[in-house]
């Protein structure tokens, strides 16, 4: 229950609408921290795309960190199944859930604010906001389909959020209510720390060179991600299964212990591999019109990963088989990000784009360069 209901609805018409555009802005188009996550099912992808979209490193680390609204549904239900004893969910947990997807609703509405509304630090509007037909969104948006960049990033965002479906699956095949009800917990959890990590090296003031940022921060993600597959591989093969007798096991019986390690380091590979993803998109330009809508159609590519990855899991496929296509659609992508984070990662977008507004202290240098000249 991760508001996966409400996320594919979202048209990128939609996506656009809700917008994040908080690029270098002291206003947001949401309110921040707790709200923001509970709003994050509706406008979550369009904040991280719009935060992303920095051309220097913000002076947070970490800035582009959002709350995941999927801890407080898992808190709840471990809290609801701590000493459950029946296999079943109460209809408390689904009561809960359903408000709290009834109140991400009413924070957006009442706290989005108008794209042109948003300003930086400095004052100055992120980009000039044209208005646009339908027809010309359309062709904008068939554009995106036009441009090998985003081509070679559909595999990344197509694998982006698979490692959900077969950790979701093994938790429910393996264990028991209670314990299925803390590992969902403590995966969502590492998804903050991932979060926070991932935010870290993005944002590395250290690391001037945002290619160089780039690149290091794929190699080290594609670490994580090899060593999680290759951990759940071996501990699959040390704990064979058979579908007609459930092992079913507690958080007490020894296999739990491998598992629940290798469920945090999922939990991490499902943020930071998909930030990573819209790291490197959101790179591609500054404009908040185009932003928003790479934001809507990675969220359609990733919606299609997913549905894949479940589609893995209805053929009746072997768990074994299962991990290994998802292995391989996320190690195909690390090699892809790599590529894309190498070539097409630059220092700057600004000055290139005729919407985007830069801010004033380019601005400033801009003028003082003139000057120079003139004199």
């Amino acid at each position: 229950m991760n508001g996966f209901p409400l996320l594919p609805e979202l048209s990128w018409a939609s996506q656009r609408i809700l917008s994040g555009l908080r690029q270098h802005t002291s206003r947001s188009p949401t309110l921040p921290n707790g709200p923001e996550g509970l709003s994050s099912a509706c406008s979550g992808d369009c904040s991280a795309f719009s935060v992303s979209g920095h051309d220097l490193p913000v002076r947070r680390p970490g800035a582009r960190i959002d709350p995941d609204q999927g801890t407080l549904g898992s808190l709840v239900a471990f809290g609801i199944n701590f000493n459950a004893s029946k296999l079943q969910v109460p209809i408390s947990v689904y009561i809960v859930f359903i408000l709290i997807m009834v109140m991400a609703f009413f924070v957006a509405l009442f706290t989005i604010i108008a794209p042109s509304e948003v300003r930086r630090r400095d004052g100055t509007p992120l980009a000039h906001y044209p208005h646009e037909g339908i027809w010309r969104e359309l062709k904008n948006q068939r554009r995106l389909l036009q441009d090998w960049r985003i081509l070679a990033m559909f595999i990344p965002m197509f694998a982006s959020e698979v490692p959900i479906i077969v950790i979701s699956s093994l938790n429910s095949l393996y264990f028991n209510i209670r314990t299925r009800s803390l590992n969902s917990l403590m995966f969502n959890v590492m998804q903050i720390v991932g979060a926070i990590w991932i935010g870290l090296m993005l944002d590395n003031w250290k690391i001037a060179s945002r290619r160089t940022r780039g690149v290091v921060t794929v190699t080290t993600v594609a670490i994580l991600v090899i060593a999680g597959w290759i951990g759940l591989t071996v501990w699959l093969y040390r704990n064979p299964m058979d579908l007609l007798n459930p092992p079913l096991f507690d958080w007490t019986d020894g296999p739990f212990g491998g598992f629940f390690i290798l469920n945090l380091i999922f939990g991490m590979n499902m943020v930071v591999y998909q930030v990573t993803v819209q790291w490197i998109i959101s790179s591609f330009t500054n404009d908040p019109e185009q932003l928003a809508r790479l934001a809507g159609l990675v969220k359609g590519v990733l919606a299609g990963g997913v549905a894949a990855a479940f589609g893995t899991e209805a053929a009746g496929l072997t768990q074994l088989h299962v991990i290994a296509y998802n292995f391989t659609m996320q190690a195909v992508g690390l090699v892809l990000m790599f590529a894309m984070a190498w070539k097409c990662v630059t220092a700057t977008n600004y000055e290139k784009e005729e919407n985007v507004i830069p801010p004033a202290d380019m601005q400033a240098g801009k003028d003082m360069e003139k000057d120079d000249r003139h004199s």
